[in-house]
């Protein structure tokens, strides 16, 4: 690959979109560099699942007669995955399941649409295990995703392909859902940025929210300009919604270029579950980092411990709503072990336990209340053996649950929460810490990142090249 098209690749994606709107590049070329590149590079990574050439290109095609007819498109020409989780009219949206694996949509989730209208460039879709079941990528319909920086550890679950491709630069942006951890997870375990937005703030439509709002779709990307770009394009209201964010007073990305005000941070790092020292200092580290910048920062007292076994109830619930039939159908035995269990549980023990959780989140938001922002670990360990979440039974609701004891409660409180790439372990792996904000301040949070990000920048650390010329992992159209 040359020097020309590399350099393309590690561009930002307001980078590209400035050299789509300056005609330095049109977007049916940048489309068909990108394809080149997940065809190469991707055979030892796993990303991507489907990539359908002449959906892509029909795709740039399009946006370029909007561009040279003189629309002004926040994303225009800029390559994008989507989960394959995220319905996509047109496009095979298999969810990980055997179930599905033929299933094409005839109709976008709101995402999906947001983000095609707004010029942007469809380049396929990304792995998932199945039904997002898992804190990593794999045990689904399709082989395992990989970890960039090291083949034989996870990229983390369940938007583990999304996180991987916007390593390894096989795209700029990528959708991501998160329903208990499963953007900001990945993020870090790929040393990338990813935000879950605030409950309400990105719809689900056409769909109702399961698990009473715990799930949002949220951006990754290598900086966080451009997840910031990319949440301007994927938030707001559509008719109907039950849960609603008010907008905030600017765009996200206008919060990246402007300092906030010296904040008060709250630090956290103990859990009932066993956290790896490194992950330990890699928050302690940016503490430190923050307090030579001007914040304030103290020890936050926010209790986050408890809340596993009533998460999992309206796991497994939502779990038994998706089957469809024979559990031998499932491709993971751990889903049909969850669907299963979720049979078992009543009406009254789910709204028993949604009760529970929200009271709980209440809680978690009145004990930050001292605080602008509190930062913690995303995951409780650096990057395991792909192996390690091999467990089908109680095992592994347990393994997962320990793994990411520090996510999923702000999925339960609904306030906005991001990882960003701020440590190495000694074997080479990214650390992701987590900053998590007050109930609709994604803004604020954002713009402390991007202050970060310019204090310790990261972006320029690339994994190495994947071999190439092995042929695509993807499923190709």
């Amino acid at each position: 690959m040359n020097e020309e098209l590399d350099e393309i690749f590690r561009m930002s994606a307001l980078e590209l979109r400035e050299k789509v709107r300056k005609r330095e590049v049109s977007a049916p070329e940048l489309a068909k560099a990108y394809l080149a590149r997940i065809a190469t590079a991707d055979s030892d990574i796993g990303a991507f699942v489907t990539v359908d050439h002449a959906f892509t290109l029909a795709a740039a095609e399009a946006a370029q007669r909007r561009i040279d007819a003189g629309e002004d498109l926040p994303l225009a020409g800029v390559p994008y995955a989507l989960k394959d989780l995220t319905d996509t009219a047109g496009m095979l949206t298999t969810y990980g399941s055997r179930m599905r694996k033929n299933n094409v949509p005839t109709l976008d989730a709101a995402v999906a649409r947001r983000l095609r209208e707004a010029g942007g460039i469809p380049l396929g879709k990304t792995n998932t295990p199945e039904f997002g079941n898992r804190a990593t990528t794999a045990f689904g319909l399709f082989p395992p995703t990989r970890n960039p920086w090291d083949f034989d550890k996870i990229a983390g679950g369940s938007s583990g392909g999304s996180a991987a491709a916007v390593a390894a630069c096989m795209t700029p942006l990528a959708e991501g859902s998160d329903g208990g951890g499963s953007i900001r997870v990945p993020a870090s375990c790929c040393g990338v940025v990813g935000i879950k937005p605030s409950r309400g703030r990105v719809s689900s439509a056409p769909y109702f929210n399961p698990r009473g709002g715990l799930i949002t779709h949220g951006p990754i990307a290598r900086t966080v300009a451009d997840a910031a770009l990319m949440l301007d394009v994927m938030a707001g209201y559509e008719a109907g919604d039950t849960y609603y964010a008010p907008p905030p007073a600017q765009s996200f990305l206008a919060s990246t270029r402007v300092d906030p005000p010296r904040l008060r941070i709250g630090m956290l790092v103990t859990s009932d579950q066993w956290i790896d020292p490194e992950v330990v200092a890699a928050v302690e580290q940016t503490g430190a980092l923050l307090q030579s910048m001007g914040h304030t920062v103290g020890e936050a007292k926010v209790d986050l411990t408890g809340l596993g076994a009533i998460f999992r109830v309206m796991c497994h619930s939502e779990s038994a709503a998706n089957d469809l039939g024979d559990p031998a159908e499932f491709s993971d035995p751990f889903s049909a072990w969850c669907a299963e269990r979720g049979k078992r549980w009543s009406a009254v023990d789910y709204i028993k336990a949604t009760e529970e959780l929200f009271g709980r989140g209440r809680d978690i938001i009145s004990r930050m209340a001292d605080w602008d922002c509190i930062i913690l670990p995303t995951v409780a360990l650096i990057p395991p053996q792909l192996d390690t979440f091999l467990a089908v039974t109680e095992r592994a609701s347990d393994d997962d649950l320990a793994y990411i004891p520090f996510t999923y409660p702000f999925n339960i409180s609904g306030q906005p929460a991001l990882s960003l790439p701020m440590g190495w372990s000694s074997s080479g792996l990214p650390i992701g810490v987590q900053f998590v904000g007050q109930p609709y301040g994604e803004a604020l949070i954002i713009a402390l990142a991007a202050e970060v990000e310019r204090a310790a920048p990261w972006a320029a650390k690339y994994p190495a090249h994947p071999r190439e010329g092995a042929g695509s992992a993807a499923r190709a159209g």
